[in-house]
């Protein structure tokens, strides 16, 4: 298990290096900007793609995560918060090291346009748990 986190968090830096795209757990997250901006932090501007019926793993992020959504329907879950429900023109932050994931609702997929800030030492996001088991609708 360890194996495979620390496999998703090179290809993770990989892909960020290069500008590319990856998928993790069905997630796919395209990096489409990256800059090392105040010196020790990193910003990330990345479009996250969650298919529909699905949950992404709980995770936290080691900095802040700036989201507006682009398409589809779903419920952010916050641990010791209650879930926030979520359309496309809605934005929200979270906060650093809050545990949390989205759980897509409806038949459609979500598409997110993210902004990760983080220090330059740390990976965007580690996982802390695993994905809710759901069947696609």
């Amino acid at each position: 298990m360890q194996d495979v986190k620390m496999i998703e968090e090179t290809a993770a830096s990989l892909a960020a290096i290069v500008g590319s795209s990856y998928v993790q757990g069905g997630i796919k997250r395209t990096v489409l900007q990256k800059t090392n901006f105040p010196e020790g932090y990193t910003v990330n501007f990345n479009i996250i793609e969650v298919p529909n019926g699905t949950s992404a793993s709980p995770h936290v992020h080691p900095g802040l995560e700036v989201t507006y959504v682009l398409e589809g329907e779903f419920d952010l879950v916050t641990k010791g918060k209650p879930d926030q429900r979520f359309t496309p023109g809605m934005s929200y932050m979270v906060a650093d090291q809050d545990v949390h994931f989205a759980r897509v609702l409806g038949d459609k997929p979500i598409k997110l346009l993210c902004v990760f800030i983080q220090e330059a030492s740390k990976p965007v996001a580690v996982v802390m748990g695993q994905a809710e088991q759901r069947t696609a609708v």
